[in-house]
């Protein structure tokens, strides 16, 4: 963490005399100004496993996250990580009230406008379909996803308000509402794939292999199709709110360059 205690303390001794005059307010405002210099950064995620999450224990995990807290110690910055739903985790980006970040989001002119990105984090691999094993000979005649979303006779399940990236989001847009969006988790998604309620779903590779393992999932008979002309997935940022200081943020991208980039388990 950039340590400004000693600086706060040299300041309020070399003007002990002028402090003495002050209203006890503002020598209460100075010790707090203090205080919050030398505390963690906060560090949020939302729940998006493997990425992150929280373990047994309550333990925060996933492996992008474990690679965002290696930066920051890399960067001699101390953190806490805390869990949060997705909206909070951005007002508390837009709406600050100390220093914060937040772990792998994608950037958005909008988010820019309010936020400051660090350099790239991860670059998710392609997008991939699942589907049930014993379905996999009826995919075999279409060589590319464009070719498969615009055959109306298989039906893709994606999940409600997600986004696949601009290139599926278009092939999506095109075959208009021959889709069933009605899932609001991958979970949920995944498991109308296994159950034969879809056809199809659009799956993150990492998010795949990590959820086919859980309960209610593992005993689904899925496989994974990965087809040649989708391309790779978004890149993933820090996004900090602007009471990080600049400093602060040029050592966390130093820190990014110098460790190895995460793999994604599954990959």
């Amino acid at each position: 963490m950039i340590r400004n205690t000693f600086r706060c303390a040299r300041h309020f001794t070399a003007g002990r005399a002028t402090a003495m005059r002050l209203p006890l307010v503002l020598l209460m405002l100075q010790g707090t100004t203090c205080a919050a210099a030398d505390a963690p950064l906060l560090l949020t995620f939302i729940d998006k496993p493997p990425y992150y999450q929280l373990n047994a224990g309550n333990k925060p995990g996933g492996f992008l996250l474990e690679h965002a807290l290696r930066v920051l110690d890399k960067a001699g910055i101390r953190a806490r990580a805390e869990l949060r739903p997705n909206l909070r985790a951005l007002l508390e980006i837009e709406h600050p009230t100390e220093p914060a970040c937040s772990v792998g989001w994608f950037k958005t002119a909008e988010r820019e406008r309010y936020g400051r990105f660090s350099d790239a984090l991860f670059r998710d691999p392609p997008v991939m379909l699942a589907t049930r094993s014993d379905a996999l000979a009826r995919f075999k005649p279409y060589g590319s996803a464009a070719a498969l979303l615009a055959e109306p006779a298989l039906t893709p399940g994606t999940i409600m308000g997600y986004g696949y990236g601009p290139y599926l989001d278009e092939l999506l847009r095109v075959r208009g509402t021959r889709v069933d969006n009605t899932a609001q988790t991958m979970q949920q998604n995944l498991a109308k794939a296994g159950y034969g309620r879809v056809d199809y779903v659009l799956v993150d590779q990492a998010e795949f292999s990590w959820w086919r393992k859980q309960p209610g999932l593992r005993n689904l008979a899925l496989a994974g199709i990965n087809l040649p002309d989708i391309p790779a997935g978004n890149t993933r940022y820090l996004l900090c709110n602007k009471l990080v200081p600049d400093a602060m943020l040029q050592r966390i991208n130093q820190a990014i360059a110098a460790l190895p980039k995460p793999v994604a388990p599954g990959n």
